[in-house]
C-alpha cells in the first residue's frame, strides 16, 4: 500500500512541468522585459529633467561669448592706441594733443561757443 501512496506523488510533481516547459524563460524574458522599459523610462524622465539646466547652461554660455567678443574689441582698440601712444614719429603731435605744449612757434587756439561768443560783443 505505501508504494501505491508515493507513486502518484511522482506523477503529480511532474504534471505542472510536462504543462508548460517554457514557464521558466517566459518568467525571465518577462522580468528582463519589465526592467528594461523601467530603466528605459527613468532614462527618459531623467533626459526632460536636464533639458531646463542644459538650456539655461547654453544661454549662459552664449552671454559669455558675447562679452568675449566685446573684450576682444576693446582689446584690439587699446592696443592700437597703445602702438598710436608710444609710436616715436609722432611724439610731438601727441605732446601737442595731451598737454598744453606747442611748439614755440605756434599757439593755441580756444574755440568758444556761440553763446560765449555773443555775452562778449554785447559788453
Amino acid at each position: 500500500m505505501d508504494s501505491h501512496r508515493q507513486t502518484p506523488k511522482k506523477k503529480r510533481r511532474k504534471s505542472p512541468q510536462r504543462g508548460n516547459p517554457y514557464r521558466g524563460v517566459t518568467t525571465e524574458i518577462s522580468l528582463k522585459l519589465i526592467l528594461s522599459w523601467a530603466i528605459a523610462l527613468a532614462a527618459i524622465a531623467s533626459l526632460f529633467r536636464l533639458l531646463p539646466y542644459h538650456l539655461s547652461q547654453q544661454a549662459k554660455l552664449e552671454e559669455l561669448r558675447i562679452q568675449v567678443q566685446e573684450t576682444d574689441a576693446r582689446v584690439s582698440k587699446l592696443r592700437e592706441q597703445l602702438n598710436y601712444n608710444f609710436d616715436p614719429q609722432r611724439t610731438q603731435s601727441l605732446m601737442e594733443q595731451y598737454s598744453s605744449l606747442t611748439s614755440p612757434n605756434q599757439s593755441r587756439i580756444y574755440w568758444l561757443p556761440e553763446d560765449e561768443k555773443r555775452g562778449i560783443r554785447n559788453r
